[in-house]
C-alpha cells in the first residue's frame, strides 16, 4: 500500500509553501480546518495547518491519522529558543509538556503512556535532522507564549533537557505514540524567548523549515 505523509504546518504561510509545490490538488474541509491532498515530489501527502496550542494540533493530527489514514507525520514550524539561537533548526528527540503537572506524579508526566519524555521516530527524525543540518534536543510543549528568562528558568528547573519551547509538537507526539504512527517534526526558531522578536523572524523560519520538508519527500 503507498504510503501517506501527513504535515502539518503551524501556520498559513508554511501550509502555502507546501501546497504550492503540490499536483492532483483537491481540498476538504473538516472540523473547521482545512485538508489540502495531492502529491509533492510523487510523494502522496496530505497537508493542513495545525492552528496555534496544543488541542489544536492534536485535532487536526488525530483527523489525519482517522480521517485521511496517513501512514506517518511530519510537522514544521517556529519555536522559541532556549539553548539555541535564532533561525537555527531543530528536529526534537525528544518531547515534554511542561504545562503537564499531576498530583503524585512527575512534572509533565503523561499517564496513558506512563512517561515524561515523549519519542519520535527515529529513523524519520534522523533523516529529516541530516537533510536540514538541524540540531537535537528536548522540545517543550505547553499553552503559553514563553516571553522572558524568569519563565525559561522555570522551566529549565523543571526540565534542564530542553533547548527549545513551542505550543504544539509534544501534543502531536503524543498522538502519534498512542496511535504507533511514525512521527518526526522540524522547527526553526524564530526568537529567543522574546515576543517582540517572533514576528521579525516568523516569515524567514517558516521559508527554512518548508525547504527542509521539501527536502525530505525528496
Amino acid at each position: 500500500m503507498e504510503k501517506i505523509y501527513g504535515i502539518i504546518g503551524a501556520m498559513d504561510v508554511e501550509v502555502a509553501g507546501l501546497t504550492a509545490q503540490m499536483t492532483e490538488r483537491t481540498e476538504s474541509s473538516f472540523g473547521g480546518s482545512t485538508f489540502y491532498s495531492g502529491r509533492i515530489n510523487g510523494n502522496k501527502v496530505v497537508v493542513t495547518c495545525g492552528g496555534i496550542g496544543k488541542v489544536n494540533a492534536s485535532f487536526v493530527a488525530t483527523t489525519l491519522a482517522i480521517k485521511f489514514g496517513v501512514s506517518a507525520i511530519v510537522m514544521t514550524g517556529v519555536c522559541g529558543g532556549v539553548d539555541l539561537t535564532p533561525l537555527d533548526a531543530i528536529v526534537p528527540d525528544g518531547f515534554v509538556q511542561h504545562d503537564v503537572d499531576m498530583i503524585g506524579e512527575e512534572k509533565g508526566h503523561i499517564d496513558v503512556l506512563n512517561t515524561v519524555v515523549i519519542l519520535p521516530d527515529a529513523e524519520l527524525s534522523t533523516k529529516l535532522a541530516v537533510i536540514s543540518g538541524a540540531k537535537r534536543g528536548v522540545m517543550a510543549t505547553g499553552e503559553q507564549f514563553i516571553s522572558g528568562q524568569a519563565q525559561i528558568d522555570r522551566l529549565l528547573a523543571d526540565f534542564p533537557s530542553v533547548v527549545a519551547v513551542d505550543m504544539e509538537s509534544a501534543s502531536v507526539a503524543q498522538v502519534c505514540a498512542r496511535l504507533k504512527l511514525p512521527y518526526a517534526c522540524i522547527k526553526i526558531v524564530s526568537d529567543g524567548g522574546d515576543e517582540n522578536a517572533y514576528y521579525d523572524f516568523k516569515t524567514e523560519a517558516s521559508n527554512k523549515s518548508i525547504t527542509a520538508v521539501l527536502a525530505l519527500l525528496k
